[in-house]
């Protein structure tokens, strides 16, 4: 009993501690490879419908509260993210995730 408890415990203590890099990004290197480009030429950012909130979709937290917001464009739409760590949690479910930028009626 106490060998599952002490498994459980530390499961839920990783579960807590795994979260947000607050770390910022590397800057990219000279010969990264450049945003993706649409097949007209256009940036996609620069395409993408602006993201409306002023918060990370994923873990609500203020955006520039842990440095400069990591943004990515899903469909059409850009999405910022307070670090790159939520990128793959929003990545998983993003229908969940985008309904945040639907309007209540």
């Amino acid at each position: 009993m106490k060998t599952t408890t002490a498994i459980l415990v530390t499961t839920f203590a990783a579960a807590i501690l795994v979260g947000c890099d607050k770390r910022e990004p590397a800057a990219p290197k000279a010969d990264a490879p450049k945003p993706d480009i649409q097949k007209s030429g256009v940036d996609a950012k620069s395409a993408a419908k602006p993201y409306p909130l002023d918060v990370c979709i994923v873990a609500g937290e203020k955006l520039g509260s842990m440095g400069k917001p990591h943004v990515i464009v899903h469909e059409g739409q850009e999405i910022k993210f307070c670090c790159s760590g939520c990128e793959p949690d929003f990545k998983k479910e993003p229908a969940k995730f985008l309904a945040k930028l639907t309007p209540k009626k």
